[in-house]
């Protein structure tokens, strides 16, 4: 016969079970969250939402622009990202697909082809993310357009100066009085 007080026990020992199973999904995998925003303009799978992955499930991926002379970046948990690969679930996860759009200030890096270098900031204005002006933390200005993935930035107060390169490395070379070199750069947060 149970008596109240092993009954206790018992009734104690299975809500600690219970407790214990749901709390690591019973003897399985725990599951992680993939959480995907996708801005307007961006396409692709899987699409924008949260879902539920078994640890070390593998995922496959793959996000384009909606209009092909537009770069999108794809970031993992704010690191960029290709456009189209895996990833392995070991952890929560977020990925944030959008388009590139430089509207703000970064930080260049130039090096001369005498092996100088300098830095300066640059903030990015502008109605869209294909063109606009330009200020540098030196008091120089311009203008800057992108066009499919080639970004160009025209100084109107810098000599003659012209940097060319990519969007989506943010990085190329430039020109201007009678000099030549190289550039990256990487937004300020």
């Amino acid at each position: 016969m149970i008596n109240l007080k092993n009954l206790i026990k018992i009734l104690a020992l299975m809500f600690f079970v219970v407790l214990f199973f749901n709390s690591c999904n019973g003897f399985g995998s725990p599951e992680y969250t993939l959480t995907i925003t996708m801005n307007d303009g961006v396409e692709g799978t899987p699409e924008a939402g949260i879902y539920n992955y078994k640890e070390f499930e593998t995922v496959s991926y793959n996000y384009n622009s909606i209009d092909e002379n537009i770069q999108i970046e794809v970031l993992l948990n704010g690191n960029a990202r290709t456009q189209e690969g895996t990833i392995t679930m070991y952890n929560h996860l977020e990925i944030i697909v959008r388009i590139i759009d430089i509207r703000d200030t970064w930080e260049f890096e130039y090096n001369k082809e005498d092996g100088t270098s300098g830095t300066f900031d640059v903030t990015f204005a502008g109605n869209t993310p294909f063109e606009g002006t330009f200020s540098d933390s030196r008091g120089y200005t311009g203008t800057w357009k992108v066009e499919n993935n080639d970004l160009t930035i025209t100084f109107s107060n810098w000599s003659d100066y012209v940097f060319t390169g990519t969007l989506s490395s943010m990085a190329g070379n430039y020109t201007g009085e009678n000099i030549e070199g190289t550039w990256n750069a990487s937004r300020k947060n």
